[in-house]
C-alpha cells in the first residue's frame, strides 16, 4: 500500500511540475523565442563583421603593398594615386602610413616644403604613439633644414619632454642643430646628458661623445681667465 501511495504522490508531483512548466513556457516561451532570436541575430552580425573587418584589411594590406612596388619602381604618379586611395578609404593605421609614404616620395622629389606637410598630417592623424612619434621626429628632420632653430626647437620639445624611445633622437638633433645655431652651451648640455642617458641607444651615446669632442670644453669663466697682474715691488727695476 506504501508503495501505490509513493508511486501515486510521484505520479501527481511529475503532473505538477509538467503543468507548471507548460504554464512558464506559455507565459515566457514568447519572450524567450524572441532573446534567442535576437542571440542569434547578434552572433551572426558580429560574424559578418568580423569578417568584413578582415576581407578589409587583407585588402587594404594588397593595396598598400601595391602602392609601394609602385614607388619602387619608380612610379611615384600612379604610386601616389594609390596612396591617396588608401587615406580616403583605408584604416587608421593604413592612412597614416599611406600618408607618411605620400611623404617619403616628396622628399625623394626634393619637395621638402610638401614632404613636412603630409608628414604633420600624418602626426595628427595617428592614434597610435609610436606611428606618431616617427612622423613627428621625420618632419623634425626636414624641419632642421627647411626652418629656423626655434622653430625646430618647438617641434622637438614634446617628443623630448615625452621620454619615449624617440626621446633620444630628438634630444640628438637638438644638440646638434643648437651648436650649428651658435648656441653652444645647449649643445654641449644636451650632448653631456645624452652621454649619461643608460637607456639611450648606445649608437645614440656614441655619436653624442664624438659631438662633444667637437663641441670642445666650456670657455673659462671671464675672473678665471684675467688673473690681475701683480704691481712690480719696490725693489724691482722699472
Amino acid at each position: 500500500m506504501t508503495n501505490e501511495t509513493d508511486s501515486f504522490v510521484q505520479e501527481v508531483d511529475e503532473n505538477l511540475r509538467q503543468e507548471r512548466m507548460m504554464a512558464l513556457l506559455k507565459r515566457y516561451g514568447p519572450w524567450l523565442l524572441g532573446a534567442f532570436a535576437v542571440f542569434l541575430v547578434v552572433l551572426g552580425g558580429w560574424q559578418l563583421w568580423t569578417g568584413y573587418q578582415t576581407n578589409q584589411a587583407r585588402t587594404q594590406s594588397e593595396d598598400y603593398i601595391a602602392a609601394l612596388e609602385l614607388v619602387r619602381a619608380g612610379n611615384f604618379e600612379d604610386a601616389n594615386a594609390a596612396l591617396e586611395q588608401i587615406t580616403n578609404e583605408g584604416t587608421n593605421a593604413y592612412r597614416t602610413m599611406a600618408t607618411m609614404e605620400q611623404a617619403a616620395i616628396a622628399v625623394h622629389q626634393g619637395d621638402l616644403e610638401a614632404a613636412l606637410a603630409k608628414f604633420d598630417e600624418a602626426a595628427d592623424l595617428a592614434n597610435d604613439p609610436v606611428m606618431r612619434e616617427s612622423a613627428q621626429m621625420r618632419a623634425a628632420y626636414i624641419a632642421a633644414d627647411t626652418q629656423d632653430f626655434e622653430a625646430l626647437r618647438a617641434r622637438l620639445q614634446p617628443l623630448i619632454d615625452d621620454g619615449g624611445n624617440m626621446s633620444f633622437l630628438a634630444r640628438e638633433l637638438l644638440g646638434i642643430e643648437a651648436w650649428e645655431a651658435g648656441d653652444a652651451d645647449l649643445a654641449r648640455s644636451t650632448m653631456e646628458d645624452l652621454t649619461l642617458a643608460l637607456n639611450a641607444p648606445e649608437v645614440v651615446r656614441n655619436r653624442a661623445q664624438v659631438a662633444l669632442a667637437v663641441i670642445g670644453p666650456a670657455a673659462p669663466a671671464a675672473s678665471d681667465a684675467s688673473a690681475e697682474t701683480p704691481e712690480p715691488s719696490e725693489g724691482e727695476s722699472k
